[in-house]
């Protein structure tokens, strides 16, 4: 069984992001065992640059990726997809590896270092609060899985 593990920089504090999450959990429980990791913020992170975040908050990631995964960051300008197309990306990603990871930053995003480590895709081209990106995540690996299985719920 795929190993999916969700990591994001910061708490979800908002209850129906939470609801969100539990529904996308339960639902993906039926095809991959998946993993939210909730990382603090950086110490006093509001107060530096924004290049001397991304590599505080880089060196927290790191800590957290398994080098045997595959490490997909959530970025702006990562390659856009299709549902179908992303379902595709995730199939060869599994094939690959039984352990995938997600990476939603901070809000400055990544350091190159860790882009060119890494695969980068992009949900869309409008800009997402870093909570709701969790259950929109969820929800299309859980919709690749159904277009895989052609279960029917990708119309």
């Amino acid at each position: 069984m795929v190993h999916v593990k969700l990591i994001v920089i910061g708490k979800t504090n908002e209850n129906y992001v939470k609801e969100a999450i539990e529904k996308y959990k339960l639902l993906l429980s039926k095809y991959c065992k998946f993993e939210l990791i909730e990382i603090p913020d950086v110490k006093n992170g509001n107060k530096l640059p924004s290049e001397k975040l991304k590599v505080a908050e880089s060196e927290l990631l790191q800590t957290y990726i398994n080098q045997k995964s595959i490490t997909v960051l959530l970025d702006e300008k990562g390659k856009k997809m299709s549902s179908e197309e992303f379902a595709a990306f995730y199939q060869k990603q599994t094939i690959l590896s039984s352990k995938i990871n997600f990476i939603i930053g901070g809000s400055y995003g990544f350091t190159e270092q860790l882009k060119q480590e890494s695969l980068c895709i992009s949900l869309s081209s409008m800009t997402f609060n870093h909570q709701m990106v969790r259950p929109i995540l969820m929800e299309q690996v859980f919709r690749a899985y159904t277009i895989i299985h052609q279960t029917g719920y990708h119309h």
